[in-house]
């Protein structure tokens, strides 16, 4: 049953969704499973799956977490089949690329003030359209300068 649910779920996302869930599946395998899988051949595997062929448990696991890394409570929604919801907000994006990382106990202290959470939106708003571009590779390209700029002063200490 759960196993349908997330061939169900896989099977439902649009198609730059389904692009985007091979990407982060991908990246997984390699990270947390040392495996380095060809795009087509994870593509093909995927398929597979969704065409009702048995996953192994890593396969499966690795499914799994991919919808977490995507959406808040992805595993658990696709558990259910219930549709699991892809980033397109600025809330969903942050909630994406924040849920591993933490702030210190500097930044946590100040975040009561207004005036701080207005600057620290403005902050997110503004680094991504001074980066953005329509090529992917330029925009990637200009996000890894502006983070290298960022990090200047963090070497410094």
């Amino acid at each position: 049953m759960y196993v349908d649910n997330v061939r169900n779920t896989i099977s439902r996302l649009e198609q730059d969704e389904y692009e985007e869930y091979l990407k982060k599946l991908r990246s997984i395998l390699m990270r947390k499973y040392s495996k380095n899988v060809k795009p087509s051949e994870l593509k093909q595997r995927v398929d597979e799956f969704i065409g009702g062929k048995d996953p192994k448990i890593e396969s499966f696991e690795a499914y799994l977490i991919t919808f977490d890394e995507l959406s808040t409570n992805g595993a658990m929604n696709a558990l259910h089949n219930k549709k699991v919801k892809m980033p397109k907000t600025w809330r969903q994006l942050l909630l994406k690329v924040t849920e591993d990382r933490t702030l210190s106990p500097d930044v946590i202290k100040h975040l009561e003030e207004e005036e701080i959470l207005i600057e620290i939106k403005a902050l997110f708003y503004y680094s991504i359209e001074y980066c953005k571009s329509e090529n992917k590779d330029k925009f990637f390209e200009n996000l890894r300068h502006f983070n290298g700029f960022l990090k200047i002063a963090l070497d410094k200490k």
